[in-house]
């Protein structure tokens, strides 16, 4: 996340599903991490503005001392166990990349998962330059990989994506029909889902 974007209609997206989650008992012990790539220039009524948007208290925001620069020590920073939400700048890095700050790495995701069994792991995926579904599968594909068996499911938009993660199929299943009935026929090429454990 970048304080430039602070305010824009993602920010009421990502806000709008985690309420839906949040009301139907999906979340659990919930808590975000903005991956601030610009962490120097937030202020205390940026983090407040931040989790109004969200529709979270302030205290579920994660706050750092370290900066990305020293990445291993900003993931050892995270010692929450719930549901955690990342908000990178563009989403999950799949090769090496320009500005490693606006993304976040696999053996991140990884090492976040692996610290909590029943965790879900939600993270914000925007796409330039392709299809959706595309760059969603990409990035499983790279997971897959690289971080061992996981279970998926996502919700698509023409720009972006959110992901939901999790060693165990329970957590991402429950996310796939909440909105799935919400949706209803809608769901088709909104919502997708791991058919077989990755």
């Amino acid at each position: 996340m970048n304080v430039r974007f602070l305010g824009d209609a993602f920010d009421h997206w990502k806000g709008s599903l985690f309420d839906s989650l949040r009301a139907a008992r999906v979340l659990r012990d919930f808590a975000v991490d903005p991956i601030a790539s610009d962490m120097k220039s937030w202020k205390p009524e940026e983090f407040t503005l931040y989790a109004r948007l969200l529709r979270i208290n302030r205290a579920q925001l994660i706050r750092h001392r370290v900066t990305l620069q020293n990445r291993v020590g900003y993931f050892a920073e995270i010692s929450h166990a719930g549901d955690l939400f990342l908000d990178p700048d563009t989403g999950v890095a799949t090769g090496r990349v320009k500005e490693p700050r606006r993304f976040v790495n696999p053996s991140e995701i990884r090492q976040l998962l692996d610290a909590s069994a029943n965790r879900l792991l939600i993270i914000y995926q925007a796409v330039r330059a392709r299809r959706v579904p595309d760059r969603v599968d990409e990035v499983l594909r790279i997971l897959r990989g690289q971080i061992g068996a996981f279970n998926w499911c996502s919700y698509e938009s023409g720009t972006v994506a959110m992901l939901f993660l999790a060693r165990t199929r329970a957590r991402t299943t429950q996310v796939a029909r909440h909105f799935e009935k919400i949706l209803g026929r809608h769901a088709s090429g909104r919502i997708r889902r791991s058919t077989s454990r990755a």
